[in-house]
C-alpha cells in the first residue's frame, strides 16, 4: 500500500500541513511508487485478441509517453489558432504565457502547494478576479511545476478572444504587453503594479507574475519552440530510476543533486496534492476530443478488462504463457492492485 494511494491522500495532505510529515522525506516512497509495475489487460471485441500494457503512473515512462502525446495534440491545436496580427498601430496578440510564483515570506512550501489546489482556491480566485476585467472570453492550459525548493510555479497559457497590444523587449528578447494601448494597460495593470513592477501582483497578491506574449512567427520561449513544450518539459520525462543511482540512495529530495530536484518535486507535489497534470479549458478540450475520436477509430474495439501486478499469474495466462513452465518466483509476494 503506497502513501500516495487515493484512500490515503487526504490524510497525507493533513499530516504534511500539520508538520507531522515532511514532504522532503517522501523521496523513497516516490521511488517505490514509480517503480511498481502494473499492467492493464485488454481484449479486442472484434478479433478476440488479448493485449497487456504497462500502467501509466506519474514518473514512469508510460506516463511520460502519454503526456508527450497530449503535448503534441495541444501544439497542433495551438498552431491552428489565431495568434497575432499587425496594424499600422503595432502588433496585437491573442496568446500569452504567465508564470505565477508565491513569495516564500507569505507562506511555507506546503501551504503554497495547498493554496494552488481546488481546495486552496488560489488559482480559482485569480481567474475570478481576471474575468472581471476582460471584456471577452479566453481559453487556458495550466501546468503546476515545482521549483528546486519545492515551491510551486504555476504556468498558464492564455488565449484571449480580444487581443492585447504587444512590443518586443530587447533586454529579455521576448514580446511583452504594451501599456501604451488603453485596453492593454487596463489588463496589464491587473497582472502587474505598473508603478512598482517588483511588488506583488494586484490579482495574485501572494506573489509575482511574469508575462510573455507571442506572434504567429515567434512562438519560442526560453529555448523551447512553443510554450506548450516549455511547460511540459518535466511531465514528458520519466524518473530514470535505473540510471540515476541517487534516486535510490538519497532519503530526501533536498539531498539530490540540484539538477534533479525540480523534476522530482514536480512529480511529488502533484501526487501529494492530487493535481491534474494539465488543466485545460473547454475550447481546447473540445478540439482535443476530436483528435481523440479520430485516433480511436484507427485503434479498433479494444476493451479494458483488468489491472494486475507483474507478479500476478493472470498477466501471463492472459498473454498465452503456460504458468507451470515459468519461474515460480515471478508470482511471489503479489501486492494489492492499485486503486
Amino acid at each position: 500500500m503506497s502513501v500516495f494511494d487515493r484512500g490515503n491522500r487526504r490524510q497525507l495532505q493533513e499530516d504534511i500541513l500539520s508538520g507531522k510529515v515532511d514532504a522532503d522525506t517522501l523521496l523513497p516512497d516516490l521511488v517505490e511508487y514509480v517503480d511498481a509495475e502494473y499492467y492493464n489487460l485488454f481484449a479486442n471485441l472484434e478479433t478476440g485478441e488479448h493485449s497487456a500494457s504497462p500502467v501509466s503512473r506519474r514518473g514512469n515512462p508510460q506516463y511520460a509517453f502519454r503526456q508527450s502525446i497530449k503535448r503534441g495534440r495541444l501544439n497542433k491545436i495551438l498552431r491552428k489558432s489565431s495568434i497575432s496580427y499587425q496594424t499600422t498601430d503595432g502588433i496585437y496578440s491573442h496568446l500569452f504565457f504567465l508564470t505565477l510564483t508565491i513569495d516564500h515570506k507569505v507562506m511555507s512550501r506546503d501551504e503554497a502547494n495547498f493554496y494552488i489546489t481546488s481546495r486552496g482556491r488560489g488559482i480559482a480566485n485569480f481567474f475570478a478576479r481576471l474575468e472581471k476585467t476582460l471584456t471577452d472570453g479566453y481559453s487556458k492550459v495550466i501546468v503546476k511545476e515545482s521549483t528546486v525548493s519545492g515551491y510551486p510555479a504555476v504556468h498558464i497559457i492564455l488565449h484571449l478572444d480580444r487581443p492585447l497590444k504587444i512590443k518586443y523587449h530587447r533586454k529579455s528578447r521576448s514580446f511583452r504587453p504594451d501599456p501604451t494601448d488603453p485596453y492593454t494597460r487596463t489588463i496589464l495593470s491587473r497582472f502587474k503594479n505598473l508603478s512598482d513592477w517588483n511588488s506583488p501582483s494586484p490579482i495574485w497578491d501572494v506573489g509575482f507574475i511574469d508575462i510573455y506574449a507571442f506572434t504567429q512567427e515567434d512562438m519560442g520561449i526560453k529555448g523551447y519552440a512553443t510554450p506548450i513544450n516549455y511547460i511540459s518539459k518535466y511531465i514528458t520525462k520519466s524518473l530514470d530510476l535505473d540510471h540515476v543511482e541517487e534516486f535510490r540512495k538519497c532519503r530526501r529530495v533536498s539531498e539530490l543533486p540540484m539538477k534533479y530536484r525540480t523534476a522530482v518535486w514536480t512529480i511529488l507535489n502533484n501526487l501529494i496534492w492530487n493535481s491534474h497534470t494539465w488543466v485545460i479549458s473547454k475550447a481546447f478540450k473540445d478540439d482535443m476530443q476530436k483528435l481523440d475520436e479520430e485516433a480511436e477509430k484507427r485503434k479498433g474495439s479494444w476493451m479494458w478488462v483488468d489491472t494486475v501486478h507483474r507478479s500476478n499469474p493472470r498477466l501471463y495466462e492472459w498473454m498465452g504463457y503456460d504458468c507451470t513452465k515459468l519461474d515460480p518466483n515471478l508470482f511471489s509476494n503479489d501486492p494489492p492492485d492499485p486503486s
